[in-house]
């Protein structure tokens, strides 16, 4: 039996006793003998009640303090062991109750540990950023996808602050000011650091509980940048079409109506019509020619039909090619290939197709008495091989080097026109290039010339890889 209980049944016992002392010392209380030993009785009696009592009391603050301890490691979310009752009294139903409750609440936090983590997870999965802030616009949450369209530093002490202070950008604080005064969805696009930066689309709400009270707002951010400049460049591409077809169409219309009245009884006249007439449907053929391979190559439907190609007569093609034209404007063609330059692995109609669409550029924009020298050479690897168009002619300002390959785009829209461009070559160009696994550079100085550089993989080492990748 432990102490603490026979304590507890003796102290009935020990007050027992004390009664019948007084009783049996009752008769003698008139003499001084007597009313001594009733003071002993009572001392006696008092001291075994005061030892009780001081060892049931030391026993309940004992159960209170590991009750009060483990109250504490549970509200500061450690775990807390079964805490089992020591006896079936009232404090030992507390620490009963105590043990469930520990149970129970240590069921939620892992519930909600469970949950937090599913969320975290979902939030870093996301391509779109996410802010979450309460009703002051002091942030709350936002995910790693926020800080890089944001471009917020994470420093660790983003939550709690205001998102003024995170993101200094007037168009993202009017959406903020639209929440705030009631407005319940933000809808609209974003320039963030003004015009050339990124463009983000918000969709932003108001949070509302059970009860319907706003609590907060959640901002949603995706980058929509390249979205949109696909955009303006599909409508730029739209109206330049337009434009290049109303131009032939426009000028055959003309002359056949004119060649349809009397002009048309006159023979000279007639001739002359006719040539113009045939003149702007050759345009109109090249154009739509030029459309529709840019087309097929963009959505990869141009089959290349790959093989070692020798660039010595490839470029000796060409020059034959080329050679009377750039004669009648008189500029001198030549070619420079090196001896030890290795064949490349391309398709050699397409090759061909690059290398005279390049030259012929380079003839059109040279003022008589310049030069374009097609030059061949080993890369700067040995897997690579250097081809280069260079030419002594007008130049290309350093502003428009960037836009050369886009569709349409002319330095000199008159003399392009006039020379018969479509707009459209380096756009081929340089989609052939990539479905070779090249790569395409232009420099250029005004009144200096051009060089138009185009690497090619070479094609002994290709096939070298192909061979060793072979089970």
């Amino acid at each position: 039996m432990k102490r603490s209980d026979a304590l507890e049944r003796v102290a009935p016992a020990l007050a027992g006793l004390a009664g019948a002392a007084l009783v049996l010392i009752g008769p003698a209380y008139h003499g001084q003998a007597g009313i001594g030993h009733l003071f002993q009785a009572l001392l006696i009696g008092g001291l075994a009640a005061t030892a009780v009592g001081l060892a049931l009391a030391g026993r309940a603050q004992r159960r209170l303090e590991r009750l009060t301890r483990s109250a504490q490691s549970l509200a500061g979310g450690v775990a807390v062991p079964y805490l089992a009752p020591e006896r079936a009294d009232a404090l030992g139903a507390l620490e009963g109750h105590f043990a469930d409750m520990a149970r129970g609440v240590a069921t939620t936090i892992a519930e909600l540990r469970l949950e937090q983590e599913r969320m975290e997870a979902i939030l870093r999965g996301m391509v779109e950023g996410v802010v979450v802030t309460d009703l002051s616009m002091r942030v709350v949450l936002l995910n790693a996808r926020a800080r890089e369209l944001l471009g917020i530093r994470a420093t660790g002490d983003e939550v709690g602050r205001p998102l003024v202070e995170l993101v200094r950008d007037p168009a993202l604080q009017e959406s903020a000011r639209e929440l705030r005064e009631g407005v319940p969805v933000v809808s609209q696009d974003v320039m963030l650091g003004g015009r050339g930066g990124r463009m983000l689309q918000l969709n932003a709400a108001r949070l509302t509980g059970a009860d319907g009270r706003a609590f907060g707002f959640v901002l949603v951010l995706h980058d929509v940048t390249e979205l949109r400049r696909l955009e303006v460049i599909r409508r730029d591409f739209v109206a330049n079409v337009s434009h290049e077809l109303r131009t032939p169409l426009t000028a055959i219309k003309g002359y056949a109506e004119t060649l349809l009245g009397p002009a048309g009884d006159d023979r000279e006249t007639a001739r002359r019509f006719l040539a113009v007439i045939d003149r702007h449907s050759e345009r109109l053929g090249r154009l739509t020619d030029d459309l529709l391979t840019l087309a097929d190559l963009e959505l990869g439907r141009t089959p290349l039909h790959l093989a070692a190609v020798d660039l010595e007569p490839t470029v000796e093609d060409v020059i034959q090619i080329l050679d009377e034209r750039a004669a009648r404007t008189d500029v001198h063609l030549t070619a420079d290939v090196d001896p030890d330059t290795p064949p490349v692995l391309a398709d050699g109609d397409r090759l061909r197709q690059v290398l005279i669409n390049l030259t012929d550029n380079a003839i059109k924009f040279t003022p008589a008495g310049g030069r374009v020298t097609v030059r061949a050479a080993p890369g700067t690897r040995p897997d690579l091989v250097e081809i280069a168009v260079q030419d002594s002619g007008i130049g290309i300002p350093a502003q428009d080097l960037p836009r050369l390959t886009e569709r349409f785009f002319r330095v000199d829209k008159a003399r392009s026109r006039a020379l018969g461009g479509t707009g459209l070559g380096l756009a081929i160009v340089k989609h052939l290039i990539q479905a070779h696994g090249g790569t395409l550079d232009i420099a250029s100085s005004v009144g200096q010339g051009t060089t138009v550089r185009v690497v090619l993989p070479a094609a002994a080492t290709a096939a070298r890889a192909s061979f060793g990748s072979k089970p």
